[in-house]
């Protein structure tokens, strides 16, 4: 090349670049927005943002106002959200910007009320404003606030169905609007915020073919065509777009893996609220049907950086199917793929592959898989909990405790998310829980009213209700809690006639711990004590009612859980042959039960200790810790005399016992006390030498704490004899046979005395 033109070269390539550079600094803007918010400080700040992001501006207002200065190119026209002062409803509204000038004025900061001037942005945003409405929105939602409040389910539930036909309403007023101004921009506003609907997009197509090019020149309605596009490959019929994406561990997983089952793809956020919410509905149908040829897929639109946030916001929630995601939010690949533009959304699709459904939420989910595949199939004795709970006391965590399948005692909890959770486990058959709300530093209540109790069995059970009122807690989906309920309400006047009364108690047991904790002496502790008596007597008519309408359930109801579940705590109050005869009406269904063996291995116990059966031996170190056995008494009348230190019926028969005592000694008669006091050996030695009864024999029951914090019962004497209420007890004759009982529904002391009287004839 020549040197000439290479330079002449050189210089037409710099003219080239200055001209651009110049024509970059001679770009102007082209869109303005300004005006004057009459009650907003000076000092408080004004903010512009596009709704995409993007574009993020603020200023502060002088004398002339405020204004704001954007380039916007032609067909760039979007959405923007401009505020006033701090965040709040009112003092935010969203306008459609394109080029042009739109000039704003209030007289507060509440931008709902604000006066929109300057030209054709205006009369867009005008347009739409003062289209014809369907009625008054804002009071349906102040009414719908106050029913909320107030908890008053029945106006909520016609205030959602006015609301719902409200927003149909609107609808069919906007696609008049719509088509009436089909050549206008002004048609975003309705097709954005109010016809935009993933349900119906082939109509909203319709309605978009009769627009101009002029009304559809803009970011969103170019959205929502590709939106319409996207929908066309993945509607309903359609096969599932391919894709593969990391799971929690890593690695890559595809669509394609899930051939030949159903999969419900579903995409959610941990930081997602209706997400969350939506949650417990997909874990019940998941557990309901993954044994039938289903599965979950989750996608989350968590955003870079939020790991940890997504994998414990999958544990909390009992997510047990793959979870995938990029970590990178809206912008997730397979989200983008189905254009999926909220959530919770889902796409369930069939083992070819076809997409069969979409947006399945609540209960709509699972109709469709019982249409798809019959009826749930839940593996063996899972159970699965949702809750739904106005959250007032604010708990963190649903606690439970319950027993397994395995017949281990389970304490459990799940966190709550906006007042919904879910809590999956085992029962073997339909068992008792206990629950509370609480906070993860707080210890459990010690009020029997803060306390869910209710029966839980296979199945799905629901919740709902407030968790400051947890007996008021609604439980749907249990039989037997249906019939528990039943139970109950036979005893609600007693009940709510004993609860004062159970406060009394409880207060006054909390003083006489209180004065034992502090070293009281017992002439103070005996004293208080005392006061327990003539509150007992006026808890007892209740009680005696109490009893007689359960037992009166329990002997017209026997093969039900309720009655054998209840009925242990009534072994001791009944005799014998009405236990014997209670039971053998139950159904071996309930028998075989974990409650009902429980039953069948009392009454078993119950008989051990009755007239008739030889007398289980049993050794142990008595109280001056000599050892001592059953059989070395053989020739004699024993009487075991189970009692405790603690037992203020036991110590007020002890002088009676002592008077039959020191009358038949002689005659060839024995008593042997078997205290229930294996952790207070000083309260017991105290007892024995304050009531004189040393002159018999004394061991302790025999009960211990095993390393796991439950009871070993290897040589628990009360055991071996059906003892389950004090005092006890039990006549064994010189030969080794019992002879007779004295306590509840097995006799009285009365009965003792008829019976010694007889044998002795003295």
């Amino acid at each position: 090349m020549h040197y000439k033109q290479f330079h002449m070269n050189k210089y037409l390539i710099l003219i080239a670049y200055v001209t651009v550079v110049m024509q970059s600094f001679a770009q102007k803007n082209n869109t303005f927005v300004a005006g004057n918010i009459q009650d907003l400080s000076n000092a408080e700040w004004i903010y512009l943002s596009s709704m995409r992001g993007g574009y993020k501006d603020s200023t502060q207002q002088n004398d002339n106002g405020f204004r704001f200065e954007l380039d916007i190119p032609e067909g760039e026209g979007d959405f923007y959200i401009l505020r006033a002062g701090k965040q709040d409803k009112y003092n935010t509204v969203f306008i459609y910007l394109e080029q042009g000038k739109l000039h704003v004025s209030s007289k507060t900061a509440s931008l709902k009320d604000a006066k929109f001037s300057g030209g054709n942005l205006a009369k867009y945003y005008n347009l739409f404003k003062n289209r014809p409405q369907a009625g008054d929105t804002e009071e349906l939602y102040t009414q719908f606030a106050e029913a909320q409040k107030n908890n008053d389910t029945e106006k909520l539930k016609t205030l959602s169905a006015k609301m719902t036909e409200q927003r149909n309403d609107q609808k069919q007023l906007d696609k008049t609007f719509v088509l009436k101004h089909k050549s206008s921009p002004a048609v975003v506003y309705p097709l954005f915020f109010t016809l935009r609907d993933r349900d119906n997009l082939a109509e909203l197509g319709e309605i978009l073919d009769q627009l101009t090019p002029k009304a559809k020149n803009s970011v969103p309605i170019r959205a929502i065509e590709y939106s319409i596009k996207t929908d066309k490959l993945t509607g309903i019929g359609r096969t599932a777009l391919p894709f593969s994406q990391a799971d929690t561990a890593g690695n890559i997983v595809s669509i394609n893996d899930f051939k030949g089952k159903y999969v419900l793809i579903d995409f959610w956020a941990s930081w997602c609220v209706p997400c969350r919410v939506e949650n417990p509905n997909v874990v019940a149908a998941f557990e309901q049907y993954k044994n039938k040829n289903f599965t979950v897929l989750g996608i989350s639109f968590d955003n870079p950086g939020q790991r940890n946030r997504w994998i414990q916001a999958i544990h909390d929630d009992n997510l047990h199917w793959t979870q995938l995601s990029d970590l990178k939010g809206w912008k997730n690949e397979v989200g983008v793929l189905y254009d999926i533009k909220s959530i919770p959304s889902n796409l369930l699709i069939d083992p070819n592959g076809v997409i069969v459904a979409k947006n399945l939420k609540g209960a709509k989910l699972e109709e469709k898989l019982h249409e798809l595949l019959g009826k749930p199939e839940l593996e063996t004795g899972t159970f699965v909990i949702k809750g739904a709970v106005e959250n007032s006391n604010k708990a963190t965590h649903f606690y439970t405790r319950y027993e397994n399948a395995d017949g281990q005692s389970v304490s459990d909890s799940v966190p709550i998310f906006d007042g919904v959770f879910s809590y999956i486990g085992k029962v073997s058959s339909p068992t008792q829980m206990m629950a509370y709300f609480g906070n993860g530093h707080d210890a459990a209540p010690n009020s029997y009213e803060q306390y869910l109790i209710c029966y839980v069995e296979p199945g799905v059970v629901s919740l709902s209700g407030n968790t400051t009122m947890p007996q008021e807690i609604t439980v749907s989906g249990s039989k037997t809690n249906d019939e528990y309920i039943l139970f109950n309400n036979l005893i609600k006047q007693e009940l709510d006639a004993f609860k004062p009364l159970n406060e009394e108690y409880s207060q006054l047991s909390a003083a006489y711990a209180r004065l034992k904790k502090e070293g009281a002496s017992e002439t103070v502790l005996e004293a208080k004590l005392a006061e327990f008596e003539p509150l007992k007597e006026r808890m007892a008519p209740y009680q005696k009612n109490i009893k007689e309408k359960q037992l009166n359930y329990i002997r017209q109801n026997p093969n039900s859980y309720i009655s054998v579940g209840q009925l242990r705590y009534y072994v001791s109050s009944l005799s014998l042959s009405e236990l014997q005869n209670i039971y053998s009406q139950v159904g071996p269904t309930i028998k075989n039960s974990k409650m009902g063996k429980e039953i069948g291995e009392e009454i078993a116990k119950l008989k051990a200790g009755s007239p008739g059966s030889p007398a289980k031996n049993f050794t142990g170190t008595d109280i001056n810790g000599k050892p001592l056995q059953l059989t070395d008494y053989r020739g004699n009348y024993v009487l075991l005399d189970f009692w405790a230190s603690w037992c203020v019926p036991c110590r007020k028969g002890n002088p009676h016992l002592l008077k039959l005592y020191n009358k038949y000694k002689k005659k060839g008669f024995e008593i042997i006390g078997i205290s229930d006091d294996d952790r207070n050996h000083e309260a017991w030695k105290k007892a024995v030498d304050q009531d004189q009864i040393g002159v018999w024999k004394h061991v302790l029951r025999g009960m211990k704490m095993d390393p796991n914090g439950g009871f070993d019962r290897s040589e628990d004497k009360s055991e071996y004899y059906g003892v389950h209420t004090l005092p006890t007890k039990v006549l064994i004759d010189p030969h080794g046979v019992i002879v007779g009982r004295y306590a509840g529904g097995a006799g009285s002391d009365a009965d003792l005395d008829a019976k010694l009287k007889e044998i002795f004839n003295y």
